[in-house]
């Protein structure tokens, strides 16, 4: 039996972390004095606009493509509702609950002007909810997190989100925040990336996909489902 359609998803899902990541990152420089040393704040924007469209199309993708892959014979339910996976139920549950707040947060781009500015702001705070759900998602349900590339492109990441938003925070409250507190940000974003090591660790003793056969039973559609 082969797996086609199951490694297309994990690729898809990878390419839509990436470019999560790239979206978080350009939300963030387009609030501070960074990004205007390469691109226009207009065309930043447009760019994180675009890049996060990009990443709701390969989310879509890794999601649904396991509708062809016959070795679990996934439903669109199963796929598109928290809790109803077969397969690893709670960090599953975890990624369709990041999508829909990633879908939620793109269709606010064309939406802004219906509910204002501030409204549109304060919902966008989502991307970083979304993007910590979306890196649970991928180190705990994922079948790479053992992989070094995977460690690689896990904490990489954390580490230039977190380290943009404490000086996103420090510049915006130059005069209010004590720069104590930029640092106790920092020493938040090497908790998180402690933390994500911690749990590639953790994942790295579990087996994969297809790899423990013991829990898989033949359902009544003739698919091979996880049992209990």
């Amino acid at each position: 039996m082969t797996h086609e359609f199951w490694y297309l998803s994990r690729g898809a899902g990878a390419t839509a972390y990436l470019l999560l990541t790239a979206s978080v990152v350009l939300g963030l420089l387009v609030h501070t004095r960074l990004g205007d040393r390469f691109i226009p704040r207009n065309g930043s924007f447009d760019l994180h606009r675009f890049v996060s469209l990009l990443a709701l199309t390969c989310t879509a993708l890794h999601v649904y493509i396991l509708l062809g892959d016959d070795y679990l014979a996934f439903t669109v339910y199963e796929l598109s509702v928290p809790f109803a996976s077969p397969y690893r139920s709670v960090e599953t549950a975890v990624g369709v609950l990041s999508a829909d707040a990633l879908v939620v947060v793109v269709v606010s781009f064309w939406l802004r002007r219906f509910f204002g500015y501030r409204a549109w702001r304060a919902l966008h705070y989502l991307s970083f909810a979304l993007y910590v759900g979306s890196a649970a998602h991928g180190i705990l349900a994922g079948t790479d997190t053992a992989q070094l590339w995977a460690r690689s492109m896990y904490l990489g990441s954390a580490a230039l989100v977190f380290t943009l938003l404490a000086y996103r925070i420090q510049e915006g409250h130059a005069e209010r925040l004590p720069a104590r507190l930029a640092r106790v940000v920092s020493a938040g974003a090497l908790a998180v990336a402690a933390f994500a090591l911690a749990l590639c660790r953790r994942r790295a003793l579990g087996g994969g996909y297809a790899d423990q056969p013991s829990k898989l039973t033949t359902s009544s559609s003739g698919g091979r489902r996880f049992g209990p």
